[in-house]
């Protein structure tokens, strides 16, 4: 039900489904699910940024390796130069469909898929040119609403799952924390609990299997100021150390600025979150290499000890004592967060077998970060 409430000079909508209360800001604007996917702001600022076309003679790859669509799905092909045995992103080049009543060019990255058939489409720049055959299937994906997250307010639940950057056009290319994602989502309907997606018009290839969540939310790099209110907040998707903890410190910047609840607990599931393989011991695999699951990372340390110094003590670094994560949004919401969580204790606990405490204070006060791998 949409109740329309006069606040001040503007009026707000309460929305309520699920068990998920939220307020909207308007305008509530649909958007399609060819207007969909993400892109990790942290990691685009500090890693190989988007697309690339390759060079003559040179070896051309271009990712996520899928070219059969559905009818009314958007992708956004990264395209990379082998040159000198290293992959160069070039970011100058053109798209042409031969058949813009099959695959139509959206714009200069993005693809849509309008009819069944096949296309070809060339990819052109001045470093060289690859033609792609592209298969539209006649099965059509449900579609999915989002709004800006500057138009929610609210959110309320008992527990929520938040879903970020679940897109194979964008860093996680093969998906290695879809069948993750996939099962908390049919877990969290089952039980009748909100799912959100945090979602970019940039990268539109979303894969969950699930194109119906409570709400999905644009943010390209899931920076958010929406106030949420929740007993668990699951968080899902990625970069691990970028869009995760940004999406985490800005969940609890609220929240903590609200002063309206003593417990909060985050929840980080090992196997549905994705990260740059680049904090391995001993290796360095950036985009666009595959991704790795946080269970990667952790598996890599034979101790939870061990596991807690090197994968979550880091972490938790960087999501509260680095407001925002990486810079951006480059105005962040004040106070710091710092300052808000002063005095607050924060607990950790890595598979319900080992438990540490991050920070002491007022035990009557408390923020628990959960790190279950299933």
């Amino acid at each position: 039900m949409l109740l329309g409430v006069r606040n001040g000079n503007r009026l707000t909508r309460d929305y309520n489904k699920n068990g998920l209360s939220l307020t909207l800001r308007p305008p509530f604007v649909p958007m399609t699910a060819r207007a969909f996917g993400l892109v990790c702001a942290g990691l685009a600022a500090l890693l190989l940024v988007a697309v690339a076309v390759p060079s003559s003679p040179a070896q051309l790859e271009i990712y996520p390796d899928l070219t059969r669509l559905p009818v009314g799905e958007q992708i956004r092909y990264s395209v990379f130069q082998l040159q000198d045995g290293e992959r160069k992103p070039v970011k100058n080049y053109s798209l042409r469909s031969n058949d813009p009543a099959i695959v139509r060019v959206v714009d200069k990255w993005r693809l849509s898929a309008v009819s069944p058939g096949t296309a070809e489409v060339l990819i052109h720049s001045d470093v060289g040119k690859r033609v792609l055959s592209v298969d539209v299937s006649p099965e059509a994906r449900p579609e999915m609403p989002a709004t800006h997250h500057s138009q929610v307010d609210r959110l309320v639940g008992e527990e929520l799952l938040f879903v970020g950057h679940a897109n194979q056009d964008g860093y996680d290319h093969t998906a290695v924390a879809k069948p993750g994602i996939d099962r908390l989502v049919r877990d969290f309907k089952a039980r009748g609990h909100p799912v959100i997606y945090f979602v970019s018009e940039d990268y539109p290839f979303w894969y969950t299997d699930d194109r119906q969540p409570d709400l999905a939310i644009v943010s390209e790099g899931q920076e958010h100021e929406i106030l949420v209110d929740a007993e668990r907040i699951v968080f899902t998707g990625g970069d691990f150390m970028f869009c995760t903890p940004r999406n985490a410190q800005m969940t609890l910047h609220g929240m903590l600025k609200a002063a309206n609840r003593e417990r909060i607990n985050f929840v980080f599931p090992a196997d549905a979150i994705w990260a740059v393989d680049i904090f391995a011991p001993g290796r360095f695999r950036p985009y666009p290499a595959p991704m790795a699951l946080l269970a990667h990372l952790m598996s890599g340390h034979p101790t939870h000890e061990d596991r807690y110094e090197q994968v979550v003590v880091p972490f938790l670094e960087r999501l509260l004592e680095e407001f925002p994560v990486t810079g951006y949004p480059a105005v962040a919401p004040g106070p710091p967060l710092a300052e808000l969580v002063e005095g607050w204790t924060v607990d950790v606990a890595i598979d319900n077998e080992f438990t540490r405490r991050y920070r002491s204070g007022d035990p009557n006060k408390v923020i628990r970060f959960d790190f279950p791998s299933i």
